[in-house]
């Protein structure tokens, strides 16, 4: 009797190349696992290195070129290439790591006070700079920030995307030893008289598509009745994923969307201070602080008011 041999065949495993395309489970866990949120006091200049740029000023790169038309490789390069998929999949892992939930939950915890101001406004030559996009005034408007901050050699801005974050920054604008605030119509009028050379712009950053249909369409007759109409070009609409995405708006600490922030800009479009969340007494008055600083600056300098177009010339230069 014959004994047969059977050959038995084992499948080989993914070599490394293979598993790299599917990536590592357990490191992919860790990562959309949020960490705990980290309550500290800003004391390093915060924004962006380089200066902003007017849209018409940047230079348009040619579509119609050899490796944009070119389509079979960009579409690999799209699903397959190593370092842009690594990157779309970390923007992925960020998002669900820190997203929604996430954030209703460091609010309801600090109440949108994610951190502490500093306890002085920056000197300009080590602070950093404010980005520039597109925007929509209550006007109706399509406008450029870097416009909307040129109207005035000082500028608070307030950015919220809920009404948690309004609500939260709305003790900032309160007068002194009034029951008044800086948004009315009087406010505004005292606001020019103490601080000649300083303006409030308001910034909504719709959290999604829906809620920015909302802000654009559904909200201004609403926002028109509480605010002068002096005011309708200081207030500012847009998407928030279109204009900032999730690295630079941390880049900014804008990373609680029920929070609310406020930033002190200079004539330079550079950050002096930054605020957010319900302030207490100690930080209305570090604000309305370093606008007077500010100010001060100013009335040394005896400033020229300065055409935008020369304004951006001479920062990208420098």
């Amino acid at each position: 009797m014959s004994t047969q041999h059977v050959k038995v065949i084992i499948p080989r495993r993914f070599n490394s190349s293979s598993s790299s395309f599917f990536g590592n489970l357990g490191d992919s866990l860790k990562k959309v696992v949020p960490k705990p949120h980290q309550y500290f006091q800003v004391t390093k200049p915060l924004g962006f290195n380089r200066p902003p740029v007017l849209f018409k000023d940047i230079p348009r790169k040619k579509f119609f070129t050899a490796e944009n038309l070119n389509f079979p490789k960009r579409l690999w390069n799209f699903y397959f290439d190593g370092i842009t998929r690594r990157t779309k999949v970390a923007a992925i892992q960020k998002d669900l790591a820190y997203g929604g939930m996430y954030d209703f939950h460091v609010y309801m915890k600090t109440k949108g006070k994610l951190f502490l101001s500093p306890p002085s406004y920056f000197k300009k030559e080590k602070a950093l700079y404010f980005p520039n996009f597109k925007v929509k005034s209550l006007t109706g408007k399509n406008v450029e920030v870097m416009k909307a901050l040129h109207k005035s050699e000082i500028t608070i801005l307030r950015i919220y995307s809920t009404e948690s974050g309004a609500e939260a920054t709305k003790n900032y604008f309160n007068i002194p030893n009034s029951e008044d605030t800086y948004l009315s119509d009087s406010g505004i009028d005292i606001l020019k008289q103490s601080f000649p050379h300083t303006q409030i712009v308001q910034m909504v950053l719709s959290e999604n598509w829906s809620k920015f249909f909302v802000h654009k369409f559904v909200s201004p007759p609403k926002i028109k009745a509480q605010l002068p109409e002096s005011q309708y070009e200081n207030y500012l609409i847009a998407l928030r994923e279109k204009v900032l995405t999730r690295d630079e708006r941390e880049k900014l600490l804008m990373t609680n969307v029920y929070a609310g922030y406020m930033f002190l800009i200079d004539s330079s479009y550079k950050i002096r201070w930054v605020g957010s969340g319900l302030p207490d007494q100690k930080e209305v008055d570090g604000l309305w602080k370093a606008v007077k600083g500010l100010e001060k600056e100013l009335t040394l300098k005896s400033p020229i008011k300065v055409p935008l177009q020369e304004k951006v010339k001479i920062h990208t230069e420098n």
